[in-house]
């Protein structure tokens, strides 16, 4: 006798439930996807307004597709063909979806077209955890990540490499220049046709063609840059980047997607996808956006030092922001010499004195990345100064005086005085870019151009954010505000 389980026989007749709905739980995460996209306000989220045509096949609702990229994303499934497949097969998406099946293009064609209407929706989810309670609404941490592109290394043209490219074609081209020279000498001396390698001269003439060809499209590419201002191009993704990464990774063409996420439960209150290379100049712009969205007067906004610029920083303290972001480690302070705060400096006079109590003046003013500093030094001062070796490596010691340093102490004083602050900040603000790149496996984008890309991480920040919801309140708790009926009909 056999002791293997046998399975059922497929030709016998079963007495399933007669209804759909017997096949998903009071508790299933999907209720609350149809519940939330059913209680949308159209005025809200327009998408929902949109009407069929006159003409032509009926058309799906625009709220079912909705709810179709919501649970695949929630799901970890982006791709419109396994969305597709899962309309065939998941009993949670048949339920959802009440049987329709739309093919890949019809899904993905929504995606493209929509794309601006996730930016909505997400900020209508938050707008119903902040009803429940779900953001302390008080600190917020802000940083940056990258996300590859769908645009290889290969394909990714920066201004220098053009011009290494170019100067390899045209090697390339002296070189079989020289080889027909050489061919030609041979025919023409019977002496030398057994010194000089014989080549094939139409073969050499295809090469140096096929090498004049790439070296016209570089120069067009070059030419292109220096008209649209960009520094690289793109060609599978134009508004693709090249972003160098200060870690081993090395660098990578992507897209600086930047987040704001608040201090109580992880949730993001607002994501959005750059091309920018760096963080420079954007904790205004993210964190004044998080306090119009969790609707309070004052926030407190931290940051790691890659956001540090002064203007950006008064900016944010004008619109109510508390600044915690810290200075770059001085180099010279690395090395035990004179911290820049042990020279000292005088307004009135404008000056800086140095512990051996020299003046330094201001010899000249500079510009980076929009941002105006002055350098302060005193050469003969430096020369002959005992506690130079304790003050700088060099000839004499240099102060970078930016703008606003009022600006800059107010934050170094407050940093000083509140540490727990800025330890909160990695806790904080990895956690999300972690599930999503990681643990979920969307480090790599689907889409391309900047405004596919930021629909595409918005709805991988509102499926973040369901899925935290869900977890730390529960599937009941979230129908009840939603939608307190259908609860009632699902127990």
């Amino acid at each position: 006798m056999s002791r293997f389980i046998a399975g059922a026989d497929r030709d016998q007749v079963w007495l399933l439930p007669e209804r759909l709905d017997d096949y998903v739980s009071e508790g299933n995460p999907v209720r609350f996807i149809d519940a939330f996209v059913e209680g949308l306000d159209p005025q809200q989220v327009p998408l929902l307004l949109t009407a069929p045509a006159a003409t032509g096949r009926p058309r799906y609702a625009p709220g079912d597709l909705l709810k179709l990229f919501i649970y695949g994303y929630l799901n970890r499934v982006r791709s419109s063909r396994e969305l597709e497949h899962l309309t065939q097969r998941n009993l949670e998406v048949i339920w959802l979806l009440k049987r329709l099946r739309p093919d890949h293009k019809t899904i993905s064609e929504f995606r493209r077209v929509h794309r601006a209407a996730f930016k909505q929706v997400f900020r209508q989810f938050n707008v119903l955890c902040r009803d429940l309670a779900l953001f302390g609404a008080e600190l917020v941490a802000i940083d940056g990540t990258f996300f590859k592109a769908v645009n290889s290394r290969s394909r990714n043209f920066p201004q220098a490499k053009l011009e290494n490219l170019i100067k390899n074609v045209d090697k390339g081209i002296e070189g079989y220049l020289k080889d027909l020279e050489l061919n030609d000498a041979a025919a023409d001396s019977p002496d030398a046709l057994g010194t000089v390698k014989e080549a094939n001269v139409d073969d050499l003439k295809e090469r140096i063609a096929k090498l004049q060809s790439a070296k016209a499209r570089y120069e067009q590419m070059q030419k292109d840059l220096e008209e649209s201002g960009e520094s690289q191009v793109s060609l599978t993704d134009p508004d693709a980047r090249l972003l160098n990464k200060s870690t081993a990774q090395g660098s990578v063409v992507g897209y600086n997607v930047q987040s704001v996420v608040d201090g109580e439960h992880h949730l993001i209150v607002e994501i959005e996808a750059t091309n920018q290379g760096n963080d420079f100049g954007q904790f205004t712009k993210m964190a004044v956006q998080a306090k119009e969205q969790l609707q309070v007067e004052t926030l407190i906004g931290v940051a790691d030092g890659g956001y540090y610029q002064i203007n950006d920083l008064k900016a944010a303290e004008a619109q109510g922001i508390e600044v915690h972001v810290p200075q770059r480690e001085d180099r010279l302070e690395k090395k035990g010499l004179f911290a820049r705060e042990e020279l000292r400096y005088d307004k009135e006079q404008d000056c800086y004195h140095c512990p051996g109590g020299a003046r330094l003046e201001r010899k000249s003013d500079n510009q980076i990345r929009g941002l105006r500093y002055e350098v302060y030094a005193n050469s003969a001062a430096c020369r002959d100064c005992p506690l130079r070796k304790q003050c700088t490596t060099g000839k004499l010691r240099k102060i970078r005086h930016e703008e606003n340093p009022e600006v800059m102490k107010r934050v170094r004083e407050r940093m000083a005085a509140q540490p727990e602050v800025y330890a909160r900040r990695k806790g904080l603000v990895e956690h999300p870019f972690g599930t999503m790149k990681f643990w979920w496996g969307q480090g790599s984008l689907l889409t391309r151009g900047l405004a596919a890309v930021n629909a595409e991480v918005t709805l991988s920040a509102l499926a973040y954010n369901m899925k935290r919801a869900l977890k730390v309140v529960g599937v009941r708790a979230l129908l009840e505000r939603v939608s307190p009926a259908l609860l009632a009909s699902a127990s």
